[in-house]
This record gives C-alpha cells, sequence and structure tokens, in this order.
C-alpha cells in the first residue's frame, strides 16, 4: 500500500463501502496473497468484470498508485467487459 496516515490506513482497514475484502477459499487466499491484477486473477471469468471493478473503486477512492503492469491489466480486463 502507498505511504499513508495512521488514521487513513485505518479507515481503509474498516472500511464496509467498498469491497476489498471478498469471501474465498483458503487456497484462492494463498494463491492471491497481496497481488494485483497483473499478476493475479479470480479462477471463475465470469466474475472479472465485477472483481476488477471493485479494484478500480478502492484505488480510486483511497487515491493508491497504480504501476505500469497493473494499470495494463486493469485496462485489458476492464475493456473486456
Amino acid at each position: 500500500m502507498d505511504f499513508i496516515s495512521q488514521s487513513k490506513r485505518q479507515s481503509f482497514a474498516n472500511d464496509l463501502t467498498r469491497p476489498q475484502l471478498i469471501a474465498v477459499t483458503g487456497s484462492v487466499n494463498q494463491a492471491k496473497g497481496d497481488k494485483d491484477p497483473a499478476e493475479w486473477m479470480p479462477p471463475r471469468a465470469a466474475y472479472y468484470c465485477t472483481y476488477i471493478r471493485a479494484w478500480i473503486q478502492v484505488k480510486y477512492y483511497w487515491a493508491l498508485s497504480v504501476d505500469q503492469a497493473e494499470y495494463n491489466a486493469l485496462y485489458k480486463y476492464l475493456y473486456a467487459c
């Protein structure tokens, strides 16, 4: 995560409005780890659009940076929606 103040980090961790935590199986959670969409996508392709939109919503709202590989993946998946 980008450097943010302790209060903003706490607000981020407690944000229930923007979906950042999604219930998954243990093996899916381990496979994902802290990877972004350039490195990992959910096993169900039918969920890609929902996942990408939620990812972008969180990044935008919290003004989090996106590296080039992540941007390229977001663009590719969003364009296919």
